[in-house]
C-alpha cells in the first residue's frame, strides 16, 4: 500500500490520501472440513508454540433484520443494569452514526428503532439491560412513551430526547452531550452526513477516544451550526474522513481514499496509531449501513476496529490490511454478512474455529491470501520447506504441499484440496523408519522422500525422485563418499547440482525437475534449493538408509 502525505491550503492539515495497494488473489473453490477437522484443528492451533500463528476467535452477530442485529451485538457486550442505552433510528444512518460515543460516554450499547415503532425483540433487550437513563436520538415523542411502558420504574425525567432541525444540528446537539457527560473532549471527527461509509468506519475509533462526531455535507460548506459546535467543544483538534471541507480547526487530520474501502483501510491504520488494536476486529458490508450502526460503543469497550466488506468479499485495500496484521488479529466478529459473504471475507484471516458457513480454500500456484499463509507455516512445522512464509502460493510451497502429500498418502497433485486440508490439521511430524543414532538421511522410495534426521529425530523432509524403471535405485544401508562440490556438474546421464555419491555412480543432487513420481537414472533427485541447504549438511561417512 503506497501513501502521499501533504498540505492542503489550511495550516495544521494533514492530508493522507490512499494511492493504491494490490493483493492478487488465485482462482480458488471452496472446500469445507467436518465440524471434527475444526475442532482438532483449533486444539493443534493453541498447541504451537509460535504465538505469531495462534488461530483467532470467531463469532457472528446477525439477526433477522438490522433491529435484531443491534441486540445480537448488544447481548455480545454489555450486562444488566448499565448505565444508559441510546435509541437511534434505524432506518437512516445519521442519528446512529454520532451517537456512538454518547453510547459510550455512558457505557452503555446503541439499539435501533424503525420509525414505525419498537420491535419487540428491542423491548426485550431493553428491559434485559435495565438501564437508569435512556438517551433517545432523532426518534419521536412516541418511542419515549414505549419507552416508559418497557422501564416503568425508570424515572421519567432520566428519559432524555436530543433531536434537531436536520442531521447536521443534531450531530452538534449530540456532541453538547457528550461533552456534558466527559466534561471535556479532546477532539472532534469529521465526517459526510449525506453518505454513509466513512462515518460507519470512523465510529468505533469516535467511541473509543470519546470524539463526537459531527456531519457536513461531503462537498460543503461546514455547516454553521456544526462550526458554533466547535467553539463551544473548545477543541483545536480534529480528524476529518471522506471529505476536504474546512471545519476551522487549527490541527486536522484528514483521511480520503479513492474509494470506501480505501478510506476505512486509512482509517483502521489511524486508529491502530492512536490506541486502537487488531486483537479485535468487527467486519461489516460497506454496501449499506444498517449492520454496522450499533457496532461503534462495543468495539469501543476494546479499542477494537471495523473493516468494511464488499460481498464479494475483502477489497485490496481491506485484504491487505488484514493479511499484514494477521499475527495481531485474536477476535473477529462477523457482522450481519451472510454465510456467503462470510466465507469470502474470512479466507483473508488466519484460520481457526470458523463460524458455520466458512470455506477452506483450495490452494494452487498463484494462490494468495491468509490460507496460504497458514498452510505455508503448518507445512513448515511439520518439517517440510516452502520458502518464505509470505501467504503466496509458489513453486517452493507447491513442493513441500507434494512431499507432504507422498508422506500421507494422498494424491500427488501439489494442491491443497479438501483432503490435504484435512490431513494437514491432523498430521504430525514424520518418523524414521530405522532407529540409528546420530545425524543421517533415509531416502523412503515408495514415498519419494528423503527425512534428513538428527538424534532420531525428523527435521527435514524433502520431495524427491529416484530410478524411474530399468534404472532402479538399489535399496540398502550406504555411507555418503564423497561430495563433488557446489554447483552444476556434468555427469555421464546430464547434469547435477552439487553431487554427493552414495554408491558408484549414483549420487544425491539437485536438479530441474523432481516429479512426483520416480524418474531418475538411478540418482536421487532433490530440488535445487533443497540442495542448497542439504549439501552443507551432508558429510562423508554420513549413515544413508535407502528403502521401500
Amino acid at each position: 500500500m503506497s501513501m502521499a502525505v501533504g498540505r492542503n491550503g489550511s495550516a495544521g492539515v494533514r492530508r493522507i490520501r490512499l494511492l493504491g495497494g494490490t493483493c492478487r488473489l488465485g482462482l480458488l473453490a471452496k472446500t469445507g472440513l467436518a465440524l471434527a477437522g475444526l475442532l482438532t484443528f483449533l486444539a493443534l492451533l493453541a498447541a504451537w508454540s509460535s504465538p505469531a500463528w495462534a488461530a483467532p476467535t470467531y463469532g457472528s452477530l446477525r439477526g433477522p433484520d438490522r433491529y435484531g442485529t443491534a441486540v445480537a451485538i448488544s447481548k455480545a457486550g454489555f450486562s444488566s443494569g448499565v448505565e444508559a442505552v441510546v435509541l437511534a433510528p434505524g432506518d437512516g444512518f445519521a442519528g446512529a452514526l454520532i451517537s456512538a460515543p454518547l453510547a459510550k460516554a455512558y457505557g452503555g450499547p446503541l439499539l435501533l428503532v424503525p420509525a414505525a415503532g419498537m420491535p419487540e425483540a428491542v423491548k426485550g433487550e431493553l428491559a434485559r439491560l435495565a438501564p437508569g437513563q435512556v438517551i433517545v436520538v432523532g426518534l419521536g415523542s412516541d418511542v419515549v412513551d414505549q419507552v416508559k411502558a418497557v422501564l416503568p420504574g425508570v424515572d421519567p425525567a432520566m428519559i432524555v430526547a436530543i433531536g434537531g432541525a436536520d442531521a447536521y444540528e443534531m450531530s452538534a446537539n449530540v456532541a453538547e452531550a457528550v461533552k456534558a457527560k466527559l466534561g471535556t473532549v479532546t477532539g472532534v471527527v469529521v465526517a459526510p452526513g449525506d453518505s454513509f461509509p466513512d462515518g460507519l468506519a470512523v465510529a468505533p475509533l469516535a467511541a473509543a477516544k470519546g470524539w463526537p462526531i459531527l456531519l457536513t455535507p461531503a462537498d460543503g460548506p461546514f455547516p454553521a451550526v456544526c462550526s458554533q459546535a466547535v467553539i463551544d467543544l473548545d477543541v483545536t483538534t480534529g480528524l476529518e474522513v471522506g471529505t476536504y471541507v474546512d471545519p476551522g480547526l487549527s490541527s486536522l487530520t484528514r483521511l480520503v481514499g479513492p474509494d470506501r474501502y480505501a478510506t476505512c483501510a486509512l482509517i483502521a491504520s489511524y486508529a491502530a496509531s492512536e490506541g486502537s488494536t487488531y486483537a479485535h476486529v468487527a467486519v461489516a458490508t460497506g454496501e449499506n449501513y444498517p449492520d454496522a450502526l450499533a457496532v461503534g460503543p462495543y468495539l469501543a469497550l476494546d479499542g477494537g476496529i471495523l473493516l468494511l466488506t464488499q460481498s464479494s468479499g475483502l477489497s485490496p485495500s481491506v485484504s491487505s490490511l488484514v493479511t499484514g496484521h494477521a499475527s495481531e488479529i485474536g477476535h473477529v466478529d462477523l457482522v450481519g454478512l451472510s454465510d456467503t459473504t462470510s466465507a469470502k471475507v474470512l479466507r483473508w484471516f488466519p484460520l481457526g474455529d470458523l463460524p458455520p458457513g466458512s470455506a477452506y480454500e483450495t490452494l494452487k500456484r498463484g494462490s494468495q491470501g491468509a490460507q496460504v499463509l497458514w498452510a505455508e507455516q503448518r507445512l513448515t512445522d511439520l518439517t517440510y520447506r516452502p520458502g518464505s512464509i509470505d501467504g503466496t502460493f509458489d513453486v517452493k510451497t507447491y513442493e513441500a504441499v507434494l512431499a507432504f502429500q507422498k508422506v500421507e498418502g494422498l494424491k500427488r497433485t501439489g494442491v491443497v484440496d479438501s483432503a490435504t486440508w484435512a490431513m494437514l490439521v491432523t498430521a504430525g511430524v514424520p518418523t524414521p523408519g530405522y532407529s540409528y543414532s546420530g545425524t543421517r538421511i533415509e531416502i523412503d522410495m515408495s514415498r519419494q522422500v528423503i527425512f534428513y534426521i538428527e538424534n532420531g529425530v525428523v527435521t527435514k523432509t524433502l520431495p524427491c525422485s529416484t530410478g524411474k524403471p530399468g534404472w532402479e535405485t538399489k535399496p540398502g544401508a550406504y555411507r555418503i563418499n564423497y561430495k563433488s562440490g557446489t554447483g552444476w556438474v556434468t555427469g555421464p546421464l546430464g547434469p547435477m547440482y552439487s553431487p554427493c555419491n552414495v554408491y558408484p555412480h549414483h549420487y544425491i543432487h539437485g536438479s530441474s525437475s523432481v516429479p512426483g513420481y520416480a524418474a531418475s537414472h538411478g540418482c536421487i533427485r532433490v530440488t535445487v534449493w533443497d540442495m542448497d541447504q542439504l549439501y552443507p549438511q551432508l558429510f562423508a561417512g554420513m549413515r544413508v538408509n535407502i528403502s521401500y
